[in-house]
C-alpha cells in the first residue's frame, strides 16, 4: 500500500470522527444562603395555663384566664440575618379563627389565645406571623403569652392545644 493511500485512510478516519461529534452544554447552578439561626428553646414547650381555673370565672363568651408568659428564642444568627419571622399554625377555633386555637381537651366552650407579650393587640392565631429583629448578640427572642378564652359557658375539664412555630430568616 502506498503512503498516499495510508495517509488518505487516516485523514478520512479523522474527518469522519469529527463529523459525528456532538456539542454538549453544561449548566451549573446553585444558591448561596445564610446559615439559619439555632433554636435556643426546647422543640416542645409546655405552657401551663393553671390547674385550678374556675369554671365560674369562664362562664360566658369573652371571659378569659390570666395570661401566662413564655418565650421562644433563637441564637447564633448570622450577622447577615436582620430579622426572624415566626409563623404560627394550629387548628383554629371556629369562634374566632384568626385569633383562637381549638381546645382538644375535655373542657367545652373553651379555646386558647396566643399573643405577643408586649403588644396586647397582636393576636397570633392560625397562620399569623410575628417578626423580631436580630439583636446585637445574634439572637432573636419572641416574648409571647397564652390564656384560656371562653367561647360560651365553659365546662370543667382539661385544656389542650397544639401550636407550631415555623421560623424564616431575613
Amino acid at each position: 500500500m502506498s503512503n498516499k493511500i495510508k495517509y488518505g485512510i487516516v485523514a478520512l478516519a479523522i474527518f469522519s470522527g469529527m463529523a459525528s461529534a456532538a456539542d454538549v452544554t453544561i449548566n451549573v447552578s446553585g444558591k448561596v444562603i445564610a446559615s439559619p439561626c439555632v433554636l435556643d428553646t426546647a422543640s416542645n414547650i409546655s405552657v401551663d395555663l393553671g390547674q385550678n381555673l374556675q369554671a365560674a370565672d369562664l362562664n360566658a363568651n369573652g371571659k378569659y384566664s390570666a395570661w401566662v408568659p413564655f418565650s421562644l428564642k433563637v441564637k447564633n444568627c448570622p450577622t447577615s440575618t436582620t430579622s426572624v419571622v415566626a409563623t404560627f399554625s394550629g387548628t383554629a377555633d371556629t369562634a374566632a379563627a384568626t385569633r383562637l386555637y381549638k381546645n382538644t381537651g375535655g373542657a367545652s366552650n373553651l379555646a386558647v389565645e396566643l399573643q405577643q407579650e408586649d403588644s396586647p393587640n397582636k393576636a397570633l392565631g392560625n397562620n399569623q406571623t410575628l417578626t423580631v429583629a436580630r439583636a446585637a448578640d445574634n439572637t432573636a427572642e419572641f416574648k409571647l403569652q397564652a390564656r384560656a378564652w371562653a367561647t360560651g359557658a365553659a365546662s370543667t375539664g382539661t385544656i389542650a392545644s397544639v401550636v407550631s412555630a415555623t421560623f424564616t430568616y431575613n
